[in-house]
């Protein structure tokens, strides 16, 4: 099966038009592109908001992988554990180390708060993004393709780097 054009148009004339019309189709691609670009900004500062969150923090139930019930709690505010320092919220307790006598396992006790990089670092990722999103849409051409396709796969790649903070395994 073939497809033929009526009234018959010269070979050149044919190639304008394939082109003219990939034009228009790659500036309705770059439009629409501009719309998810908005909505992916939105999701990225709900999770800035969930990883800043200011005082009184949020409460975390720490439990072992092969029970689940609750061993203890930490507070967690931004990218720092600050409850369990000075509170008696996290014991230890080790099958090759005695406990202290008269206690069933070794209290915790962090004299300021703990640092968590892997939040540091998701954090400085997640603000990365945010920038490449403001550069597509604000400061750079957002209906020039080849610089929204680099854009893209910086952005690719920061929400790759993310992700496998997120799975963690590494240091940071």
């Amino acid at each position: 099966m073939s497809a033929q054009i009526w009234p018959p148009i010269s070979h050149e004339q044919l190639l304008k038009e394939e082109e003219d019309s990939l034009a228009a189709e790659l500036e309705w691609l770059l439009e629409d592109l501009q719309a998810a670009l908005a909505s992916l900004k939105s999701g990225l500062e709900e999770c800035l908001a969930l990883l800043n969150v200011q005082e009184p923090g949020t409460t975390l139930a720490l439990s072992t992988l092969r029970s689940e019930t609750v061993k203890g709690f930490v507070t967690r505010v931004g990218t720092r554990i600050v409850k369990g320092w000075q509170d008696k919220d996290i014991s230890l307790r080790l099958s090759s180390l005695a406990p202290p006598r008269g206690q069933a396992a070794y209290p915790l006790r962090i004299s300021s708060p703990l640092p968590l990089p892997q939040l540091s670092a998701l954090l400085n990722l997640l603000n990365q993004a945010l920038d490449i999103i403001d550069i597509s849409t604000w400061t750079g051409d957002p209906r020039n393709g080849s610089f929204i396709s680099g854009q893209l796969r910086l952005l690719a790649e920061t929400m790759d780097e993310s992700k496998a903070v997120m799975k963690g395994g590494e240091d940071v």
